[in-house]
């Protein structure tokens, strides 16, 4: 049993229509975003407290930080919505030419690893099943849609 690329016949018509199907109710979860109407406190509170996974601590996130919002603004971009992504494809965002030599980039892995591990005790990703590709969950796309709206909010409209 492996994977195969879809033909273009009739015969992988169901298969077809259940990934698009599935890419669809993605694409309309990222939508759904957009009209809700909670406040910023109850998105971001949760994220400010240490969580306990599987008997492991891990730090509480600071979102409006500029680590934590730089790599929560890289795993909402719109690529990555519909097939997720992986290691490799956050890796590079912050800086692409940095990881030049094997050292670095492997230090760089690592990184992202224990990132990738924290925002998924947090529950704000999770991983697909028997892939190595990551998604991001209803709750990360309140959050980083939260975190975007505040990092770029004007204090002056805020206030009046």
């Amino acid at each position: 049993m492996g994977w195969i690329p879809m033909r273009k016949s009739i015969a992988d018509l169901y298969r077809r229509a259940e990934v698009s199907r599935a890419a669809n109710g993605r694409y309309l979860d990222a939508l759904a975003v957009v009209g809700e109407s909670s406040s910023a406190r109850e998105a971001l509170d949760p994220l400010a407290r240490r969580v306990t996974l599987n008997g492991r601590p891990f730090r509480a996130l600071r979102p409006v930080a500029p680590e934590d919002a730089a790599l929560l603004s890289a795993i909402s971009r719109g690529r990555f919505l519909l097939q997720g992504f992986r290691n490799r494809d956050i890796r590079g965002l912050p800086h692409p030419e940095a990881h030049k030599d094997a050292r670095q980039r492997r230090q760089a892995s690592g990184r992202v690893s224990r990132t990738l591990r924290l925002l998924r005790a947090h529950h704000i990703i999770f991983r697909a099943p028997k892939t190595t590709r990551y998604r991001i969950s209803k709750q990360g796309l309140t959050v980083t849609a939260t975190v975007g709206k505040l990092r770029e909010a004007n204090l002056l409209k805020m206030i009046a």
